[in-house]
């Protein structure tokens, strides 16, 4: 899933910050190594050096769905239940 700079750069901090939350995607960006252009995943603490280089600009989301945690299931449900919601 493509998602903005800016959004990325969010999420790096936020996830940075809050280490013990479970997170069920990698947020990996195109323009991390020079010499391709395959995506690479970026590490949480890696956002200030995101932030602080406008060279990287193709951010994606990753599905990485491991050892759930309770809440991280509910924050789903719950997602999935506004959408039905909203459609119906």
């Amino acid at each position: 899933m493509k998602i903005s700079r800016e959004l990325a750069i969010k999420i790096l901090k936020y996830l940075d910050e809050h280490k013990d939350f479970y997170f069920p995607f990698l947020v990996i960006c195109r323009e991390y190594t020079e010499e391709d252009d395959d995506f690479v995943e970026i590490e949480p603490d890696e956002w200030k050096m995101i932030a602080s280089d406008d060279k990287y600009q193709t951010f994606e989301l990753w599905e990485n769905l491991q050892n759930l945690y309770e809440e991280t299931i509910r924050l789903m449900a719950k997602g999935f239940l506004e959408k039905i919601k909203k459609e119906s």
